[in-house]
């Protein structure tokens, strides 16, 4: 029953391929519809990731933590 032969080999080698070749066809699919003209002629896995925001932080010394810098503070 659990017997292993050259065509349930051969078949489950063309499973897994097609599953893979799905996979990447439809990610193509997904990525081109959720981009449309918003690449600004980057190109790669990075081209759809926006650019995280960046914030100044400083030490508190009461909390003894890292906190957000407020825009409007005098900096030191």
């Amino acid at each position: 029953m659990f017997g292993f032969s050259l065509t349930k080999l051969l078949v489950l080698a063309v499973i897994v391929g097609a599953v893979i070749i799905g996979f990447r066809v439809f990610g193509r699919v997904g990525a081109q519809g959720s981009h449309k003209g918003g690449n600004q002629g980057r190109s790669g896995p990075a081209a759809g990731k926006p650019e995280p925001d960046a914030f100044d932080t400083e030490y508190d010394a009461e909390t003894d933590t890292y906190v957000v810098r407020d825009k409007n503070a005098k900096q030191d």
